[in-house]
């Protein structure tokens, strides 16, 4: 893995490059875990080592099956950038097939190669003006005091803790409960939480309430524009509100006393004048991931411009593939496993799916006759007022679910363990009765598929219910302690 304890030679030779070339939020990105970089010299041919002498550039890419994905453009002196990722395009369809650049910031339009669609917008701040902006921006300055009012306070850590074991398993704790309240699992690619990689090349802020890390706030540099990219912001879910705005504050405050000109917090996806269909993409992905709840966040903060963002590819190829080949990368892997990952978490909006469809399968059980369906009418019974028990009781872990405080996460966590050993139970007492007595009375194929439809629901529901409760433990422990 790059990036950890000393450099290695590569390292440093995509470093040096880095430094001297990087002016895009995605620069940095090739230190990243997973990446992998394809370094050039300055005639544009593969260098012969990573610590080639003429190396003057890089392109940071992954693999999916059938192609590669790059992490925006190459890194690489203006006048060559064209030339680079041609070059790249050529090598790369020679042995992995297709490639799609994915976050470019614009200038690869030069290449008569390549297509591109709008994929959003990042922000840009001037850290100069700050407090000037933040004059006039009431809303801001009560956030700010609100966090303060709770007693949060920002630190600036030096590289040293940075790189130190026991500030990384407090970060670890963190990103757990940061990613414990996310509807899906963790993202790869250009998203990837990792603050050990590059560590002593990024800048760190931290949110402290008490000795308790409520916040972080890691910085990659943007070399070539003097500038930096405000790349990961995590607020633990207890954190009062005004954490965010406070870390991003400090941050701004010490980049104006080094006179730092450019500022960034990455892209915001789908954010800007794209196509309809990515707005429909947008709107139908909300219960999931709330593309307008992120660029409203970073709209709150007022920059002082919006940057487009592209996706590029080869004319030549599909431009659907792009795109597929794009979300692969952040799945970090088939985007069906992604989707199953994301159902055995346990996600809110499936909580709220699987409740109301109770509601009118338990009323359709309770209409039902209880012959041939039930041994019995205490049976019958017995499983409706479990159902409506079932209704109440997921409302109930939702309402839970959303509420903050150690106390009543505590009792989230507990409800949903108790709800997935009776929806477990649930399951097996189902299958149970099907082979025992509703087999042997079968009278037809749509009694059949009632009966598998009867097994299969809580068969499938337990292990979501399961999922949730996982999330729910991480959720009801402690925020992490920052070392002495």
């Amino acid at each position: 893995m790059m990036g950890q304890g000393s450099p290695s030679d590569a390292v440093l030779a995509i470093s040096a490059i880095l430094h001297a070339e990087g002016r895009t939020a995605t620069a940095f990105s090739a230190l990243n875990r997973g990446m992998q970089v394809d370094v050039s010299d300055a005639t544009a041919r593969p260098a012969t080592s990573p610590t080639d002498v003429a190396a003057d550039a890089y392109v940071a890419y992954v693999r999916v099956p059938g192609g590669v994905v790059t992490a925006g453009e190459p890194v690489a002196p203006l006048d060559r950038l064209v030339d680079v990722a041609e070059s790249f395009m050529v090598r790369r369809r020679a042995t992995d097939g297709r490639v799609a650049f994915f976050a470019t910031e614009g200038r690869l339009l030069r290449s008569h190669q390549l297509d591109r669609w709008l994929i959003g917008e990042q922000p840009i701040w001037n850290p100069q003006e700050w407090e000037a902006h933040l004059r006039g921006h009431r809303s801001l300055r009560e956030q700010l005091r609100r966090a303060r009012a709770k007693g949060v306070v920002v630190r600036a850590l030096t590289p040293e803790a940075g790189l130190s074991a026991a500030w990384h398993d407090t970060f670890d704790r963190l990103i757990r409960r940061w990613h414990a309240t996310r509807s899906m699992p963790p993202m790869r690619f250009l998203v990837d939480v990792d603050l050990r990689t590059g560590a002593r090349w990024r800048r760190t802020f931290v949110a402290l309430r008490g000795d308790h890390l409520v916040g972080l706030l890691s910085m990659a540099p943007v070399p070539a524009r003097r500038g930096w990219l405000l790349e990961h912001l995590l607020r633990d879910p207890e954190a009062p509100n005004g954490t965010a705005e406070l870390l991003v504050d400090q941050a701004m405050r010490e980049m104006q006393t080094e006179g730092v000109s450019w500022a960034t917090l990455g892209l915001a996806p789908l954010h800007g004048p794209i196509a309809p269909w990515l707005a429909k993409i947008r709107r139908a992905s909300r219960p999931l991931f709330n593309f307008d709840g992120l660029a409203a966040f970073k709209r709150k903060l007022r920059p002082d411009g919006w940057e487009p963002i592209y996706l590029a590819w080869p004319r030549e190829n599909v431009r659907w593939l792009a795109l597929y080949d794009g979300l692969r990368a952040f799945a970090g892997g088939p985007l069906w496993w992604f989707g199953v990952r994301t159902i055995a978490r346990g996600p809110a909006p499936l909580l709220r799916l699987l409740e109301w469809l109770l509601v009118p399968w338990t009323v359709l059980l309770a209409l039902v006759p209880t012959t041939p369906w039930f041994p019995s009418p205490v049976v019958h019974a017995a499983w409706v007022f479990f159902d409506v028990l079932l209704v109440i009781a997921l409302w109930r872990l939702r309402y839970l679910a959303a509420q903050r405080g150690a106390v009543v996460r505590r009792r989230a966590a507990q409800l949903g363990g108790v709800l997935a050993l009776a929806v477990s139970g649930d399951a097996l007492l189902t299958i149970s009765q099907a082979v025992i007595w509703n087999w042997p009375q079968r009278t037809g194929v749509l009694a059949s598929l009632v009966v598998g439809l009867a097994c299969l629901a809580p068969a499938l529901t337990a292990p979501v219910l399961w999922g949730a409760w996982r999330r729910l433990q991480i959720l009801a422990t402690r925020p992490a302690t920052f070392p002495a």
